[in-house]
């Protein structure tokens, strides 16, 4: 499905070729949507443009750029939920631990 606003936004980018901020907007788009490969197709296109090839250039390295810090937060999140849940586990094996003790001091007892 074809999205509107990043058609809307690279139309933009195309017209005013030269405005950082029409460049900014879109990228920004395509990393908050998780398009950065569009991003990149729609780059490399430019590339055979003789006028804004060396200018398309630079931007296909920023979207890498931000693909893979992309990918390196996701890596981080994905490290800190498996901690989170050693931790949890850790906690239930705890909890479990103490519940089965006083069980079995309530059976000696009782």
């Amino acid at each position: 499905m074809a999205d509107p606003v990043l058609a809307a936004l690279w139309k933009r980018v195309v017209e005013r070729w030269e405005d950082e901020q029409a460049h900014a907007a879109f990228l920004e788009h395509c990393r908050a949507t998780d398009q950065l490969v569009e991003a990149a197709v729609r780059y490399r296109g430019m590339t055979g443009d003789r006028d804004r090839s060396e200018a398309a250039q630079k931007r296909l390295q920023g979207v890498t750029v931000l693909a893979l810090a992309q990918l390196e937060a996701s890596r981080t999140s994905a490290r800190q939920l498996h901690r989170q849940a050693g931790r949890l586990i850790l906690i239930v094996l705890f909890t479990a631990a103490s519940v089965a003790l006083l069980a079995y001091l309530r059976l000696f007892r009782g």
